[in-house]
């Protein structure tokens, strides 16, 4: 899935939900965090981020820069730890994207993939499968806030 296929689903849950404030990233804030950390941070989740802003409306959330600040540089530390222990392949290139409520993390793979990364108590792999794709994602977060707020609102 493509990130244009769900553009109009993802304005009507921002619309609908966005009442707390949620506002497009400024584009030399995001450069001044990539610049900060080093990186360039993922395009669809970039592209997430400038258009819309943060994503707060279901679990996972999805970060903005206020709360990058904080959750990446903790969530770099985890992904180096479990690489040091050969729990995640070295090859695996991992972004941190946001959050759940227990403390696990949401992160986007290079291939596009969105994996749950347990912070602590897993059998295998601290990995899990979420989305094959970020769009995919974000497709099933905002159907799921829009029938919620259907379900409130009465609409």
């Amino acid at each position: 899935m493509k990130m244009e296929e769900i553009e109009e689903l993802l304005a009507e849950t921002y619309e609908a939900w966005g009442q707390d404030g949620v506002q497009p990233e400024p584009e030399k804030e995001l450069e001044a965090f990539e610049q900060l950390h080093g990186i360039s941070l993922p395009q669809e989740y970039r592209l997430l981020l400038a258009k819309f802003g943060a994503f707060r409306f279901a679990e996972p959330e999805l970060h903005g820069l206020k709360e990058q600040e904080w959750a990446y540089p903790a969530a770099m530390e985890l992904i180096a730890e479990y690489r040091s222990q050969d729990a995640i392949q070295p090859a695996a290139e991992l972004f941190p994207i946001g959050g759940f409520g227990d403390g696990d993390l949401l992160v986007l793979q290079t291939d596009g993939a969105v994996y749950r990364l347990y912070h602590d108590g897993y059998d295998e792999s601290p990995l899990e499968l979420i989305a094959e794709d970020f769009a995919s994602l974000l497709a099933e977060l905002s159907k799921f806030a829009m029938d919620a707020y259907h379900a409130i609102h009465g609409k």
